[in-house]
């Protein structure tokens, strides 16, 4: 018996320094309101708090009563006290049946000090049990030190000048793409377009490419970066830029590309590439843009396509501050989503996906709802406030075969309890968590047992090594076998 005491003991010694290490570094959780109020509003003087679970006519409790300077935890079966411990500024003590146990704090502390200096003291003596001659020297260890703070160093002077190399050529890219070369532009009254001027652009283009690609500096950049990741290299870029340069240049010159922006708001873009002479087949994208700058909204319509065929997608938006909603059509399938907003926040909404004329996925949810639907089920989820006055929190999921199951989970507030009930669709009896206010119940002060035995470090100590030795067994069996089957050999030769 007092082996399991004393195992209880280390396991919520753990579990208090485990909380002790992790509860810094977390915010702490809201309060719940109703949780709040009950609690303030209970007089410890008067009445013990108890949380229970009721399964059928099961009952099972974990009573907390204050005493004095004392917390005492009692859990209970159906009324009937299984353990008790109690904590008070000095100890912890922990009952079972006639027999109390004692854990005092600075024992607890003084184990845990002892652990680290363990710890500590077989770091060292690892440490020590490396040969001399495997131990670096001071000479050896300045040396490597140096060599590290001159690596550094290279390092961040190439990532300078790296840096120094990318800007330079970007530069040198962008200056030949000029908007007086490459553009035509035209201004009619409240509008102005825009047209490229494609065989200045190819040109501009051609240029520009060719002259990343006679950059030495940059290509040791390239060199140094494929050398790391498993890239191309600088030479393998040239090659395929020499190869497709032609058909790229050429591919270039047949854009057609437009843009035109009105007073009003009004947005059109159209480009098309690809045919070189008329009646061949070009790809072609067009956008119109609508932007309402006095309701801060836009709205837009893009399609993208072959000449002289339906478009290949269209894509559609509309943006305002409380709403959000956009539609894309490929071939056959579609999806469309639709938000309203709350203070730059998503309040509710709706997504739509149809494939083949099928909806594949049906969603909608707001604030205190949600329903998906698809090809084989659906779920549906609520929250809403009962004629009685339990918050009520629903979920309904059904198969492909129309077969459904619920769980409804009921928070209220009956008497003097703080209730949460869980019940399913297939079952008759529920499951209800309670935190109540029940009269003080009689406990014992087990400070003052006839006989309480005393857990001290040395009891830590061996309990601490058996569980270490059940997680981490000192021989695996293989070796342990080995070991019996040497054993007569040794014995022998010792004999000897």
């Amino acid at each position: 018996m007092m082996k399991k005491l004393v195992s209880c003991l280390l396991a919520v010694m753990m579990l208090f320094t485990m909380a002790g290490a992790f509860a810094d570094p977390f915010v702490p959780l809201e309060r719940n309101n109703a949780l709040h109020k009950f609690l303030n509003e209970t007089d410890l003087k008067t009445k013990d708090f108890a949380l229970q679970l009721e399964l059928g006519n099961q009952v099972a409790d974990l009573v907390f009563h204050v005493e004095g300077n004392s917390l005492h935890m009692v859990t209970r079966m159906n009324g009937i006290v299984l353990r008790h411990a109690q904590m008070n500024p000095t100890a912890l003590y922990m009952a079972s049946g006639s027999e109390v146990a004692m854990l005092r704090y600075e024992t607890l502390a003084a184990f845990q000090q002892d652990l680290i200096k363990e710890a500590e003291a077989q770091l060292t003596q690892a440490i020590q049990s490396i040969p001399a001659n495997q131990l670096p020297t001071e000479a050896e260890l300045r040396a490597a030190a140096a060599q590290q703070a001159v690596l550094e160093t290279a390092a961040a002077t190439q990532e300078r000048t790296d840096a120094v190399t990318i800007g330079t050529a970007a530069i040198a890219f962008a200056e030949h793409f000029r908007p007086e070369s490459i553009l035509d532009v035209k201004e009619n009254d409240g509008s102005v377009e825009f047209s490229l001027r494609s065989d200045a652009y190819a040109d501009a283009l051609a240029n520009a490419i060719d002259g990343l690609m006679a950059n030495e500096s940059l290509g040791r950049l390239i060199d140094r970066q494929a050398a790391k990741t498993g890239s191309k290299t600088f030479a393998e870029i040239q090659k395929s830029w020499a190869e497709d340069r032609e058909a790229t240049l050429q591919a270039i010159r047949t854009i057609q590309s437009t843009d035109k922006i009105e007073e009003d708001g009004h947005w059109t873009s159209s480009f098309q590439i690809g045919a070189e002479k008329e009646g061949d087949q070009a790809l072609i994208c067009n956008a119109d843009t609508w932007v309402n700058e006095e309701l801060n909204a836009a709205e837009m319509t893009f399609t993208l396509g072959i000449t002289g065929e339906d478009p290949v997608m269209t894509y559609d938006i509309v943006v305002t501050p409380n709403y959000f909603w956009e539609k894309m059509n490929v071939e056959q399938a579609y999806t469309e989503m639709s938000f309203d907003l709350e203070d730059g926040l998503i309040n509710s909404g709706k997504i739509d996906i149809n494939r083949n004329n099928m909806d594949a996925v049906q969603l909608s949810f707001g604030p205190d709802y949600l329903n998906m639907r698809g090809p084989k089920g659906g779920i549906s989820s609520s929250i809403r406030e009962t004629w009685t006055g339990k918050t009520r929190y629903e979920l309904v999921v059904e198969n492909a075969e129309g077969v459904s199951s619920s769980l409804i989970i009921d928070f209220y507030e009956d008497d003097d309890s703080l209730i949460c009930e869980m019940k399913t669709s297939e079952s008759d009896q529920s499951l209800k968590y309670r935190i109540s206010r029940i009269d003080r119940v009689e406990v014992n002060d087990l400070s003052a047992s006839e006989k309480i035995t005393e857990i001290t470090g040395e009891t830590l100590k061996t309990e601490m090594e058996a569980l270490l030795k059940l997680v981490f067994p000192a021989k695996a069996p293989e070796a342990a076998a080995e070991t019996a089957e040497a054993a007569p050999e040794e014995a022998a030769e010792t004999g000897k």
